[in-house]
């Protein structure tokens, strides 16, 4: 398990989200809401592309959000393809269409919400904003368990 990189209210880094949608103008509309809410954001129009992303991203991704109907996968997948990667990494769902039932199955799980669209600006920031400050799982070692 990686080490947390969680950054606190006494950090100066700025907490890292990566934005996962085709839709190229509502990615642009993300990004600038969360970068303008104090956010380091990278974007990424289909699965392929942000798995690569979240492999390569140093410091790791703190929040994912991602449509769930992208190319190549869906949110789903993908949400659960970044989680092997970063095990603590909370997810947030973004649809038009309302939750099916692997959506809501998957919504019960820590650290999954889901914002359906069009959303407000204020809302998607609060919603990040709770995410970020989620209780974070301590990484314990294999010695730590066997005590």
């Amino acid at each position: 398990m990686e080490p947390s990189r969680y950054a606190h209210e006494s950090s100066d880094e700025r907490l890292r989200i990566l934005i996962v949608d085709d839709d190229i103008s509502l990615r642009k509309i993300l990004y600038r809401i969360l970068e303008n809410g104090g956010y380091d954001v990278l974007s990424a129009g289909c699965g392929a592309e942000a798995l690569a992303i979240c492999r390569k991203s140093s410091p790791a991704v703190d929040l994912l959000i991602t449509d769930c109907n992208i190319p190549g996968m869906t949110g789903l997948e993908l949400g659960r393809e970044c989680t092997a990667i970063h095990s603590t990494l909370p997810v947030l769902h973004i649809s038009g269409a309302p939750p099916d039932e692997a959506l809501r199955a998957e919504l019960k799980m820590p650290r999954r919400r889901f914002l359906a669209k069009p959303f407000r600006r204020d809302e998607l920031l609060r919603t990040c904003k709770e995410m970020l400050l989620m209780e974070r799982e301590p990484a314990w070692s294999a010695a730590q368990m066997s005590l």
